[in-house]
């Protein structure tokens, strides 16, 4: 009876394991948007400057999070890094050897050579002729070198190379590595003029530095939760709702990077010890890679949708339902099975 009691006891922790792992995987991956938000603006009278204004806008990654948003002018000098990387490729002897025997294919596939053996055969033995020659044309010092070569001797070949005074041409081509991610920096100062403005201040930096930060899951710091993603847009003042037309957007990003600078110019401060001024420097990369097509619905529409998080969110979606299933097997099994059919040691 006592191992039928353990028996099920295993049973229940299994439960609920795969429900808790279910739970929890369940829902979660996309920063989710809520109805509610905060905005910090600086300086206080920024929808009156009749200036453009840039907006850092935090989504939180649980819903029971405001979305946290500072709002500053529009600085100058913004910086947009576009970029590619390209490597090379050597084709050497291959693009050669390739050139010759699509020669050779293409005379084997002739119309004229249709049903007609002799013909097939001769064009086959006209691109071996082909590859022979043009593999000897350096004659038998460049044969060799093109033997060591593709054997994997690239010392003999070198010595051969320049015992010969002549190289392998090496055929040089720009092979395409990817595109690169988008950093983004941005430099701000803010003087308090207030005792109000000094607590805005406080709260724009504690909002920055808050979220760069990752946090513990579970109260435990075992495992941690991505920092926040960012969304940074340029707006008219007399059309606050929507971005700015003739500026580059930005896709969402991760806040990598924050510098403060207490009193640059003067150690000065009021009377409540707060700073007389305020510098900081933010660094931010965009979450993905993009491609042209992400790129042309960014900057047209706007739409910052990263479909490989969407991927991944399904994937934890249904992985969390097999949790979820598994567990209420094992219950529905535990309460059908008696002591007298599991039997005691």
């Amino acid at each position: 009876m006592a191992f039928q009691e353990t028996i099920n006891e295993a049973r229940g922790l299994a439960s609920k394991a795969l429900g808790f792992i279910g739970s929890e995987l369940s829902g979660s991956g996309m920063p989710v948007a809520t109805s509610s938000s905060s905005t910090n603006e600086f300086p206080p009278d920024l929808g009156d400057s009749g200036r453009p204004f840039i907006r850092f806008a935090c989504f939180p990654s649980t819903q029971h999070h405001p979305i946290e948003a500072i709002s500053f002018p529009c600085p100058s000098g913004i910086s947009f890094g576009d970029g590619a990387t390209y490597s090379t490729i050597d084709v050497g002897t291959l693009a050669a050897i390739g050139e010759v025997a699509q020669a050779g294919i293409a005379a084997f596939n002739n119309p004229s050579n249709t049903g007609n053996v002799d013909s097939a055969m001769n064009a086959v033995g006209g691109s071996a002729m082909k590859a022979y020659s043009q593999l000897s044309s350096g004659g038998i010092g460049g044969a060799a070198i093109i033997a060591a070569r593709k054997v994997g001797m690239d010392n003999v070949a070198q010595g051969l190379e320049f015992g010969a005074k002549q190289v392998l041409n090496p055929r040089t081509n720009t092979t395409f590595a990817g595109n690169t991610l988008r950093n983004f920096q941005f430099d701000f100062k803010m003087i308090a003029q207030s005792a109000a403005e000094t607590n805005t201040i406080h709260a724009i930096h504690s909002v920055f530095r808050n979220n760069l930060y990752a946090a513990e899951v579970g109260g435990e710091s075992i495992m941690l939760k991505y920092p926040n993603q960012w969304e940074i847009t340029f707006h008219d003042p007399a059309n606050p709702a929507s971005e700015l037309k003739h500026v580059p957007k930005i896709y969402r990003t991760y806040l990598t990077g924050l510098t403060t600078v207490v009193n640059s110019s003067a150690n000065t401060f009021h009377k409540d010890m707060s700073p007389y001024e305020i510098d900081v420097s933010l660094q931010f990369q965009e979450t993905k890679i993009l491609t042209r097509q992400e790129m042309e619905r960014l900057q047209m529409y706007g739409d910052r949708t990263n479909k490989d998080e969407e991927l991944a969110q399904q994937f934890g979606d249904q992985i969390g339902r097999i949790g979820e299933l598994a567990g209420d097997a094992i219950n529905k099994f535990s309460a059908k099975v008696s002591p007298g059919e599991e039997g005691s040691p």
